[in-house]
């Protein structure tokens, strides 16, 4: 009996306002609760093959499941929070597990029933008084949650899809001289990423040398900025997310998250083909953002100038642009690693947000779904930085980014 009753509830949650209509995460929460009516908590591969068709997931090389059961506890405590508040019946998913748990509420007596007796008034007081403290601290981080819905960000917390953020990395190698005895650890400016890694060793005729890709890279130092932005921003709204480095990008992971990448355009890996289809194209042994609008013969350049460790101008950029499977892509780069830090500040910080939306919507009539940014940075020692908007273009949708030439969705 109590096995349909959970089932029906399933439906019920499933079918909620606040439960959103993502099928991904409705899928999963009938998955996990069939599994567990069946008493078998199932694991990250089985959760994987079964729900998302990932019969090859290797936990190891992502938390795409366990940021899926993360949003889904929290999916869950807010129905009970709010439509859920009366029902007979409660499911929780405990932390450390994929296992559904079943319970029947007890039912409530009144408070002010147990007030008869004057030597509990006080203590019945007093946990009014907290609970009271509770419920108005709840109200504030509603209200801190809700901080995104009305930014660039919004996408984040109405789509259904978790947040990773990726951190551009430096690509490095290694390199054993069996003729010299020597084993040694490469960072080459001019390999930035497996593919060119792979056509570097193709050319490679040195004799008693052998390299081969090293599985983690060195992040730059404008990472622990990007880091703390970030964090402050997403903890101030209760907005989780997870951070992964892009030499860990798995392309098979395109369609099941939002994105937040952040660093140098030569490091953005796969992201960087992103400017095949900008307004703007990188030129990479130029080291600058070349744009040349239809129309006009006028080609414009923008290169960082100076000195990066002193004075020095470098270009940010920002793109928001729809992913493969109506998730949500954020790119904020810049030629050095100045631009990027400038570009994603922008964007975290709330004065320096609204001051760019205002701009935007005073060049374009409205801040539009999607759109891409280019500004000038100036500053001293990646300090004390000035920041100029110098061009802003809506993006269509859905991006061509993800098309390729036999109009076929990149890794669908």
């Amino acid at each position: 009996m109590e096995k349909a009753v959970f089932l029906e509830l399933t439906e019920k949650i499933i079918k909620s306002k606040g439960f959103g209509r993502s099928t991904t995460y409705a899928n999963l929460l009938r998955f996990l609760v069939r599994c567990s009516l069946e008493e078998d908590a199932p694991k990250e591969t089985v959760i994987a093959a079964e729900v998302f068709g990932k019969p090859d997931f290797d936990p190891s090389e992502s938390t795409l499941i366990r940021v899926y059961a993360y949003k889904l506890r929290e999916k869950l405590g807010n129905y009970y929070a709010n439509e859920g508040s009366n029902d007979p019946f409660r499911m929780s998913m405990p932390k450390g597990s994929y296992g559904i748990v079943f319970e029947k509420r007890k039912r409530q007596l009144a408070i002010f029933q147990w007030a008869e007796k004057k030597w509990i008034r006080i203590p019945l007081i007093l946990g009014i008084s907290c609970l009271l403290l509770l419920l108005a601290w709840f109200q504030i981080g509603r209200q801190s949650r809700n901080l995104l819905h009305a930014t660039i960000w919004s996408d984040l917390v109405t789509n259904g899809y978790p947040t990773s953020v990726f951190l551009g990395d430096l690509f490095i190698y290694l390199e054993q001289d069996s003729l010299n005895g020597m084993d040694r650890t490469i960072r080459d400016p001019h390999i930035n990423s497996f593919s060119e890694f792979e056509s570097f060793r193709n050319s490679d005729k040195r004799e008693g040398v052998f390299t081969a890709p090293i599985s983690y890279g060195l992040l730059i130092r404008g990472s622990l900025q990007w880091i703390k932005d970030l964090t402050r921003m997403f903890d101030a709204s209760g907005h989780f997310f997870s951070i992964r480095t892009i030499s860990r990008f798995n392309p098979k992971e395109l369609q099941d998250q939002n994105f937040v990448v952040v660093g140098m355009i030569k490091t953005l890996g796969l992201f960087r083909d992103y400017f095949n289809y900008s307004h703007f194209a990188y030129d990479e042994a130029g080291e600058a953002l070349i744009l040349e609008r239809e129309g006009i013969a006028e080609r414009h350049v923008f290169s960082p100038t100076g000195d990066p460790d002193g004075y020095h101008t470098d270009y940010g950029f920002m793109a928001k642009f729809p992913g493969p499977n109506q998730n949500t892509v954020y790119l904020f780069c810049g030629l050095w690693d100045t631009g990027a830090t400038q570009s994603l500040k922008n964007f975290t910080d709330t004065s320096l947000r609204q001051a760019i939306k205002s701009e935007i919507a005073g060049q374009l009539g409205e801040v539009p779904p999607y759109f891409e940014v280019l500004f000038e940075v100036s500053g001293i020692d990646r300090t004390e930085l000035s920041t100029k908007l110098i061009h802003v273009f809506p993006l269509d949708e859905p991006a061509t980014f993800w098309v390729d030439p036999g109009g076929d969705i990149l890794n669908r």
